[in-house]
């Protein structure tokens, strides 16, 4: 019995000397499988669809042809419009009313005289045509892009395809000043980042020159699919991708769904709508101690005071959304068939998401930031399309089915993000909140200047950002 006493621990020791490391081997095992697959299962079902009018042909019968086009005008349509702002009606507006009532009916009669008697049509058009334009038909409607390649190539460099996705009320045009700093940066010394795109910015379906979907429930997801569907077509199989606005969720919506495909994702505007106890306790915290719930100084003064900030401001800003959201077509067909009210609708947006201390301007600060030409152009791709209506139901068809958009929050994104951080955006989202959604924060620059529509706006601040996160996942 003492014999036994003796070798029973010697023999538990030397069980345990094999158990304890193969259990701590199968149970981290199976935890690496189990975060493995997780990361696997946590992506958007890319899916299929067809938004085309009747039903789809037979598999092999759609046309998948890339063929180039030209935004062309005539006289009949500018004859048309300029009869249209002839019949404006004036609508004074309260003394000291500046752009606290929407936009300031003083200024606009300004912008319709512009518009009427100096603005160029036809000199704007061949300004959109100086980018090579296409149209590609995918699950059943046309898909309109522009596709900018540099001009020269340094020997030995390698050029990164780059997705830039607008929002509303924006388009492709946006990204005109951009472009250039993109594809030819060493000409706008801008080769500090060694690194040159070719560029593609698609027409979100149903806005400028994209068909709009002819059936329901067409949203970011759809357009996300329509939009890999199209890089995939380009010859694409890695590429990176940015967006704001609805270009950030459409984007956002890619990383999720092909993560395998994008090398990176750059934002300058961020969607995080989850809300939860432990968020809202540190944001109260946050206003006193925002070191604590990991707040730089700067997110402190971007953030607070909170109920202005987050709430009020956001309120005030946010009441195209709710009409959108529920009955578009209402308000969009008096948009459809007016210019001026076209103009005012979109144009006040370009205020305000720019500035927000232009609201006591009675200009709107339109002009600091853009010249007339730029938000005539603009305003004039919806138009000649007749796109308003079907831009506008773009909120339906994704607030319908996710009030608060953040059902897609719960989906990680992994692949590397780079976030620039504009001070006059909307909402300010801090690094900590947005790392919730966005796994994989390789860059996030608070931005010096600038607010909503930052390409628009500052190309070159926006160009520097983008070029210096790609340098940096070119790097990992």
């Amino acid at each position: 019995e003492s014999f036994l006493s003796r070798i029973r621990p010697f023999d538990y020791s030397q069980k345990n000397a094999v158990l304890v490391p193969a259990a701590a081997l199968g149970v981290g095992g199976m935890l690496l499988y189990w975060l493995r697959s997780g990361r696997k299962i946590q992506t958007i079902d890319m899916g299929d669809g067809w938004w085309g009018a009747g039903e789809r042909p037979p598999k092999g019968k759609e046309d998948t042809s890339i063929r180039p086009f030209k935004i062309e005008t005539s006289d009949e349509e500018i004859e048309d419009l300029h009869q249209r702002l002839d019949r404006f009606r004036f609508t004074p507006h309260v003394e000291g009313a500046a752009f606290h009532y929407g936009f300031n009916s003083s200024y606009l009669r300004k912008v319709v005289a512009y518009w009427r008697n100096q603005f160029d049509w036809r000199k704007q058009v061949e300004e959109l045509n100086k980018y090579p334009h296409f149209h590609t038909t995918i699950e059943g409607i046309d898909i309109h892009f522009i596709h900018v390649k540099p001009s020269y190539v340094p020997h030995g460099q390698a050029v990164r395809p780059l997705l830039m996705v607008h929002g509303w009320p924006g388009s492709f045009y946006e990204f005109y000043k951009i472009i250039p700093l993109l594809t030819e940066p060493a000409k706008h010394n801008l080769n500090e980042a060694d690194v040159v795109f070719e560029v593609i910015c698609p027409s979100i379906p149903g806005y400028g020159f994209s068909e709009a979907s002819h059936k329901k429930e067409f949203d970011s997801i759809a357009t996300a699919r329509i939009f890999h569907k199209l890089m995939n077509r380009l010859g694409f199989k890695e590429y990176y991708i940015q967006g704001g606005d609805w270009g950030s969720r459409i984007t956002t919506n890619m990383a999720q769904m092909l993560p395998q495909s994008v090398k990176g994702l750059h934002l300058n505007l961020v969607f995080i709508a989850t809300q939860s106890l432990g968020k809202m306790i540190r944001t109260m915290l946050g206003a006193y101690v925002p070191w604590l719930v990991g707040f730089s100084r700067e997110d402190a003064r971007r953030i607070y005071p909170f109920m202005q900030k987050n709430v009020f401001d956001v309120l005030r800003e946010s009441g195209y959304l709710h009409i959108q959201a529920t009955k578009p077509d209402t308000a969009g067909c008096g948009l459809n068939d007016s210019p001026v009210g076209l103009a005012a609708y979109i144009m006040e947006k370009f205020s305000t998401w720019t500035d927000k201390s232009f609201l006591h301007r009675d200009d709107g600060g339109l002009e600091s930031k853009y010249s007339l030409d730029e938000l005539l152009t603009n305003v004039m791709i919806y138009w000649v399309t007749s796109s308003i209506v079907s831009s506008m139901r773009y909120y339906k068809e994704n607030f319908s089915k996710d009030p608060i958009l953040s059902a897609h929050d719960r989906v990680g994104v992994y692949v590397p993000t780079g976030i620039a951080a504009f001070p006059q955006e909307i909402v300010h989202v801090p690094r900590v909140w947005a790392k919730k959604v966005y796994k994989n924060i390789i860059t996030y620059t608070y931005m010096p200047r600038g607010g909503h529509f930052a390409a628009f706006e500052e190309p070159r601040l926006l160009a520097q950002d983008i070029m210096q996160f790609v340098q940096k996942v070119e790097q990992l």
